[in-house]
């Protein structure tokens, strides 16, 4: 009787942090959801003032040519900088908000109360335009940001082609400026593509026998097992020699 209800004291014990893990992840996903839409408002604020920026200066009469033309060089050039960091932001949000999904679905279905696991059957095809389906809200959003930041190369390439010192017989491959402000584009354009990825990013993405999750701290775990193996056997090589 007594080992019976250690082991169902220990069951209970078990469900309750399952059932706080599960509220933890469901507020987490609300919470990351939250932040997703913010970063959007963010990012659509400050790249429809480049825009009306660029717009303004392009019908504006009182600026001197040259200055006129490098501002239409610039501002297309920070405009498709801000559309790609809003992009990779949604593709980032997004894997975090599937992460913390893939949490719940785990802990609901091991607790018995598949939260995701039960989805409302599709009733109108996607030719009806005035019916219900089942788009992918941040994948909509994906494929904006994505088309803002190709527009903005665009602009940015009608610009280059009309830049008052560059002419059509590729004369402006003379103009040191002219590569050095692409040059420089583009290496600021690498810097924060790399710099921006997450420690998940490092993870593998093939690997055998893969899980849907990735213990993050089963390397390091592995790593400081080995080394402690490793002092182990050190410690031991002086009593193997004084034994031989």
């Amino acid at each position: 009787m007594h080992r019976a209800y250690i082991e169902l004291t220990l069951k209970e014990y078990k469900k309750e942090k399952l059932e706080k893990a599960l509220e933890i992840a469901l507020d987490t996903r609300k919470f990351e959801i939250g932040l997703y839409w913010k970063r959007t408002g963010y990012f659509v604020i400050f790249i429809g003032a480049v825009f009306v920026g660029y717009y303004t200066i392009l019908s504006s009469d009182k600026i001197e040519k040259e200055q006129q033309s490098w501002l239409l060089l610039i501002l297309p050039a920070l405009g498709f900088l801000l559309s790609l960091l809003w992009h990779m932001a949604n593709r980032g949000s997004k894997f975090w908000q599937e992460n913390w999904e893939a949490h719940i679905e785990e802990l609901s279905t091991h607790l018995g109360i598949p939260i995701f696991g039960i989805i409302k059957s599709r009733k109108h095809s996607i030719c009806n335009v005035m019916g219900q389906y089942p788009f992918s809200v941040s994948k909509v959003n994906q494929m904006v940001s994505l088309f803002i930041t190709i527009s903005w190369v665009l602009v940015f390439i009608k610009e280059v082609l009309s830049f008052p010192s560059l002419k059509i017989d590729l004369s402006f491959l003379k103009e040191i400026s002219f590569w050095i402000f692409i040059i420089g584009l583009l290496i600021i354009l690498l810097v924060i593509i790399f710099q921006c990825r997450g420690f998940a990013a490092k993870t593998p993405k093939k690997r055998k026998n893969a899980d849907y999750f990735y213990n993050y701290g089963e390397k390091k775990k592995c790593e400081c097992h080995l080394w402690c193996k490793i002092k182990q056997l050190i410690k031991k090589i002086p009593l193997i020699e004084s034994l031989s």
